[in-house]
Formats: structure tokens, C-alpha cells, sequence
């Protein structure tokens, strides 16, 4: 049996082991499965993804809900996690997280897909609503709380409302996809300048113009 193994026995909801200082939790939105993994809405785990390579985190922690991993860096304990739960239950996997850690929700990060951006956008927030994002509801109800940050990358909007579903679960034409994956590397670099720095310095440099047309 492993360390990390022996840690989730004995602290199934506590700290992992009493860190004096809570760590950064860094959840890529996303639904499981093969079938949604080339998806609109999956573009938070494909941030992740690059995450865990720049970081070469092991991601070694599995429940029914969730896979997680620990790594640091530049002094700082980050826990990379993604959801195994459906989108609109995404808030499930973000509890354990929370009982396990202790971490307040400044220090809670969400990445996730968002269609009022055009695609290979990206736009970093400290605060705010669920802009009708089903995973971004979910954790709010969680936390009760809408305060914590989070990192938005554009799919583009549908051509009408009531295709909104279609839309988020299909998949990018080839160049799209390489402008959004394109995103993902800078949604990175903007993540490892909030936990160097902090959401303000990141929202100055990486923010931009970026709404895309809304659907009829």
C-alpha cells in the first residue's frame, strides 16, 4: 500500500495528513466518459490535462466521484482533480475535496468551458454567477458560495437557443479545435501566474475582448 493510500485511510475527510496550509484545488470541469471527450463541454479537462503534463503531477487518488492528484509547485501544494461525476453533479466531487483539505473557496479554481466566449477565448474571474454553466451551479451550491475564481475558455454560442445542448456536447471543426487547444495552453500559463501571483495580475494580463454572438 502506498503513502497516499495510507493517508486516505486515516484522514478520509480531514487534511491529508495535517498540511499546515491548505492547498490550491484546481478542478477542470469535464463529463467522463469516451464519448465526451472530444466535447465543447470537456475543454476544462483538456486545461488540465496540460496542467498535469507541465507539472508532471501523478493523478493517483481515484473515488467513485472523482481522480486527483498532488503536486507542487514553486513552494505551493496544488491538488488537480477531475470530476468523474456528470457535469451537473460536478459539485459532489468538489466536496470530498473540500472536507479532505479544509481549503477556503478563494483558493478553489474552476476551469470550464463557456459559450457566451467565442472559441479560443479566455476570460479569468474572481467571482460570479453560473452564466448557465450546470457544473458552475452545481459548485456554487456546494459552497454555498459564488466567491472563488475560475478560468472560462470559449466554445461559441449556438446558432439558436433550444440547440444549446447539441451544442456543448458536439464536437470543433479541425481549426477551432487547434484555436482552442491553443487556449488552453494560455488558460494554463494564467493558472500558474494565479498561484504564483495572484487572480488580479492574471485577469490584467490574460483577459480580453472575447464575447461571442449571442444565440436567437
Amino acid at each position: 500500500m502506498n503513502v497516499s493510500s495510507i493517508l486516505d485511510k486515516l484522514f478520509p475527510s480531514g487534511s491529508g495528513g495535517g498540511s499546515k496550509c491548505p492547498p490550491w484545488i484546481i478542478i477542470g470541469l469535464g463529463n467522463p466518459g469516451a464519448e465526451y471527450k472530444n466535447t465543447r463541454h470537456n475543454v476544462g479537462w483538456w486545461c488540465m490535462d496540460e496542467l498535469v503534463r507541465r507539472t508532471n503531477a501523478r493523478i493517483n487518488h481515484r473515488r467513485k466521484e472523482l481522480r486527483f492528484g498532488e503536486v507542487e509547485l514553486d513552494g505551493n501544494l496544488l491538488v488537480l482533480a477531475y470530476p468523474q461525476t456528470l457535469m451537473n453533479r460536478s459539485g459532489r466531487a468538489l466536496r470530498y475535496l473540500v472536507n479532505r483539505y479544509k481549503t477556503d473557496p478563494e483558493k478553489i479554481l474552476i476551469i470550464s468551458d463557456d459559450i457566451n466566449l467565442s472559441p479560443g477565448s479566455l476570460r479569468i474571474r474572481k467571482k460570479g454567477g453560473p452564466g448557465g454553466h450546470n457544473g458552475i451551479k452545481s459548485i456554487i451550491a456546494t459552497l454555498g458560495t459564488n466567491e472563488f475564481p475560475r478560468v472560462r475558455l470559449g466554445v461559441g454560442n449556438p446558432e439558436s437557443a433550444s440547440m444549446q445542448v447539441d451544442h456543448v456536447l458536439g464536437t470543433f471543426d479541425p481549426d477551432t479545435k487547434d484555436m482552442v487547444v491553443t487556449a488552453t495552453y494560455k488558460a494554463a500559463d494564467a493558472i500558474e501566474m494565479i498561484i504564483r501571483n495572484n487572480v488580479e495580475t492574471a485577469m490584467n494580463t490574460f483577459n480580453g475582448d472575447g464575447e461571442a454572438p449571442k444565440a436567437h
